[in-house]
């Protein structure tokens, strides 16, 4: 027969099978014995189109003949057969024959088939190419001899089987480096059973992934064994072991046993997976984006057909986390992708108790081995002790609980949490909401972040957590960004107590300017609430953290979050600061109705501006207590980009309250003003302080200083035992002047004075911080005698670090080059006599 067509019966376009050539020959005499014997069957040109449409629509037709009745006596009757012979094969309970049993005993030769099949709901494809095929009985038919060759999707392979009677049989199939051979043994009491030992050398496991008409997801090598009992409608797999070396040092190993594939029936399978080479884990994770898997350990079992984790351990490098109760799980299907990479549909899971699971989720992952194509939703339900886990069991049902929906999905090989809608339940203690939307990570799409959170009384709230009370009745406060990469708009809530504060900002960069305006608002604001609302937050935030602290030491690696919200996987151009402060139209505003604070209350404003590169805060002026305090602040962002200009001054601070500031147990008084006019470089802070350039002055007026010493080494010895200033203990400060000169971390002053009613004291030289370098020259003379001598004038001089103090003993003197030696007659306070000579 040559020639032969057979058309789809279901898909009208399609040849099911052709057939260029079928020959055999026929044993006539068995023929007329009414019985077909048939052999030296030659098969050639075989293509057949196995195809699975996506709705079900297979390309072929299922033949269901039901077998006839068997013919009785008395048909009503429904006896059973005798205990004996319930495992007897009869006519009715033996299996259907099938093609290989009909070729047991023939020659065969077949070439040039081709068998592809098609699953459009999976993906995948399956191009089967048999260039040959040759069926050899052997020694008088005790044996049949099977070699062939061919392509598996455009891999070669070769098969080498050895089929005795009554005797183990042998395969060996290779498929390039891929190696699998299939020993076993025919069962003499189980009609088309057998029992079989696979074992699987992977070669490179690359290879069995394009084997599969997959992509090259792992590279490396295994090797695999188990022990196969089958029979119709029946596999069990025992011993199951595979051990798999990836070529970046990662290895899995698999091990159990499987009582029915075709039911899950006794699944008991373990896995093992080490994902970093032996003894090298990777650095400690501090965002998402570094976030990498270490270690899987899981117990995979049965419950009816479902299969379950009854033990999940998954490690990374940031923490890790016993899931004792994950499952039910359940798979859709499997499928490959159109970019060749192997997918779950429909997955199903959940985590908790089977009856009261806390965590259920569903969705598909497109790539399973690279965790990318990742698409899942779930829901969480579950007590307020999963946040706070310090919390005492009797104090756990009136913080409520926690719900969130979630949405985890992957952009490129960026996995994060796109959607999150968290808060808390059934509680009037505190109320907690997180809220997160992320349409695209790439471009900052469809973004929305929010929290916040609220106490109504701090009170009972911080007992039940055992936390120090604070002074405020309740707090409230909260975040939210939300827009896009080109037009945004950030808020911040903040309330304690009487105080309120709102800042609104909108970023407006569609256009080739972007335009930024924001507003700081609070009707009212009182530095106790502010204070003692950061006690309550700075508290909670200390217990979380011990709380994540105490889940850590339970366990090898240190505890942190295990997933963040968002993450860039690369710098966003769109959120340039640079460029936006150079093409920026920026104005934003500070109002303070009232703020009181110790020393009283005042109002405070101010503004920020950049257009066309140039760039001022400020000024920012504050009026508290007798204090004054303004300070502007200015940049020319497209010249001097790096450069940042501080203009300011303060006056009305009392020096004495300074210097208890700082834990000088020394009596004072006075009034300070300072001014200061510095650039430098705002790279860092630290850059900023070592390249100032500029000047600055210190005065004090009206001032006071519990010690007579200086009075002693102005005057000398005797004249300072009989001063005012000695009997009193206290030295009046008529005036301090201080200007200096600022370059590059390096302070000079050639006229820097404090004078008393007495003695004025003359200090010249310099400071330099960045060259671990000083200088200085301090002489104290009497007041309107800059020629007479200097009583104790000292040096302090070599490194910043360890300056060396000289007393000049015998005193000096100083002189004028142009022999200037008379005072005018109206003397200036604070300004070096030397220099008013006449």
């Amino acid at each position: 027969m040559s020639g032969a067509r057979i058309p789809s019966e279901t898909m009208g376009d399609l040849e099911l099978a052709n057939l260029d050539l079928l020959e055999w020959e026929l044993n006539l005499p068995a023929l007329m014995e009414r019985r077909l014997d048939i052999d030296n069957l030659t098969i050639d040109g075989l293509h057949v189109n196995l195809i699975t449409k996506a709705d079900g629509t297979k390309s072929w037709t299922a033949q269901n003949t039901p077998k006839p009745e068997p013919k009785s006596k008395d048909s009503a009757s429904t006896e059973a057969p005798p205990a004996e012979d319930a495992g007897a094969v009869t006519e009715d309970t033996a299996p259907p024959p099938s093609i290989l049993s009909f070729l047991s005993d023939k020659t065969a030769t077949i070439t040039n088939v081709a068998l592809v099949t098609i699953e459009e709901k999976s993906g995948f494809e399956f191009d089967f190419q048999l260039e040959q095929i040759l069926l050899r009985q052997l020694e008088d038919g005790q044996l049949v001899s099977v070699t062939g060759a061919g392509a598996l999707n455009g891999s070669p392979f070769r098969w080498d089987g050895d089929f005795p009677r009554d005797a183990p049989f042998t395969n060996q199939f290779d498929f390039g480096d891929i190696s699998v051979s299939y020993n076993g043994q025919e069962m003499t009491d189980v009609p088309a059973g057998y029992t079989a030992r696979l074992e699987l050398d992977t070669g490179q496991i690359g290879d069995v992934f394009e084997v599969l008409g997959l992509t090259r997801s792992l590279e490396g090598v295994g090797q695999i064994s188990a022990d196969v009992s089958s029979r119709p409608g029946f596999m069990a797999i025992a011993n199951l072991s595979a051990n798999l070396d990836l070529n970046k040092g990662q290895n899995i190993t698999v091990s159990g046993d499987i009582e029915d594939v075709f039911t899950n029936a006794g699944f008991d399978i373990r896995l093992n997976a080490r994902l970093h080479p032996d003894g090298q884990p990777p650095p400690e994770a501090d965002t998402l984006k570094t976030l990498k898997l270490t270690n899987i350990d899981a117990h995979v079992v049965n419950e009816g057909s479902v299969l379950k984790f009854e033990e999940l351990l998954l490690k990374t490098n940031a923490f890790d986390q016993g899931l004792d109760s994950v499952g039910p799980i359940s798979i859709g299907h499997i499928y490959r992708s159109e970019a060749k990479t192997l997918g779950l549909k429909d997955v199903t899971f959940q985590v908790g108790p089977e009856d009261a699971p806390y965590l259920v989720a569903e969705g598909d992952v497109g790539d399973v081995f690279n965790l990318t194509e990742v698409d899942l939703q779930g829901q969480l339900n579950a007590e307020a002790d999963l946040l706070l886990k310090n919390l005492p069991p009797e104090d756990i049902e009136q913080f409520g609980g926690i719900t969130a929906d979630f949405v985890i999905a992957s952009e490129g090989d960026v996995l994060s949490v796109r959607k999150l809608d968290a808060r808390t339940k059934n509680t009037d203690l505190w109320a907690l909401k997180a809220e997160l939307v992320v349409a695209s990570i790439k471009d900052l799409a469809g973004i929305r972040i929010g929290g916040s959170i609220a106490v109504p009384e701090t009170a009972p709230f911080l007992s039940a957590l055992g936390l120090t009370p604070v002074d405020v009745a309740s707090l409230e406060t909260g975040i939210l960004l939300e827009g896009t990469a080109k037009e945004a708009a950030f808020s911040f809530a903040f309330g304690a107590g009487d105080t309120d504060l709102k800042t609104d900002i909108t970023f407006d960069m569609r256009q080739a300017v972007n335009v930024v305006r924001g507003a700081l608002v609070s009707n009212r604001m009182q530095l106790n609430d502010l204070r003692e609302g950061a006690k309550l937050l700075v508290q909670l935030k200390d217990q979380l953290a011990a709380a994540k602290q105490d889940t850590s030491d339970a366990s090898d690696d240190a505890g942190r979050p295990p997933i963040q919200p968002l993450v860039l996987d690369k710098k966003n151009e769109d959120l340039d600061l640079k460029r936006m402060l150079l093409d920026a139209d920026v104005a934003l505003s500070m109002d303070i109705k009232e703020f009181i604070g110790d020393a009283g209350t005042t109002s405070m404003s101010s503004t920020f501006t950049a257009k066309d590169g140039q760039l001022q805060a400020g000024p920012l002026e504050l009026f508290y207590g007798p204090g004054y305090f303004k300070v502007t602040a200015s940049m020319d962002a497209s010249e001097n980009p790096d450069q940042l200009r501080v203009l300011g001054e303060t006056s009305g601070w009392d020096f004495g309250q300074i210097l208890r500031a700082v834990d000088i147990d020394l009596s004072a008084r006075g009034a300070l003003f300072a001014a200061v006019d510095v650039t430098g470089n705002i790279a860092s802070g630290k850059a900023f302080a070592n390249s100032m350039v500029g000047s600055a002055t210190l005065n004090m007026r009206d001032g006071a200083i519990a010690t007579s010493l200086l009075e002693l080494a102005g005057l000398g010895i005797f004249p300072w035992l009989v001063s005012k200033e000695f009997a009193d203990g206290e030295t009046e400060i008529v005036c301090v002047r201080a200007p200096v000169s600022i370059n590059s971390g390096r302070v000079s002053f050639d006229a820097l004075v404090v004078e008393t009613r007495s003695v004025q004291l003359v200090v010249a030289g310099f400071v330099d911080w960045v060259r671990d370098a000083i200088a200085v020259r301090a002489e104290p003379r009497r007041v309107g005698k800059p020629l007479s001598r200097s009583a104790w004038p000292f040096d302090v001089a070599g490194a910043l670090s360890d300056p060396k103090f000289k007393l000049d003993i015998g005193g000096s003197r100083s002189s004028r080059v142009d022999d200037a030696d008379e005072m005018p007659k109206e003397r200036k306070p604070c300004t070096p006599d030397i220099q008013q000579l006449q």
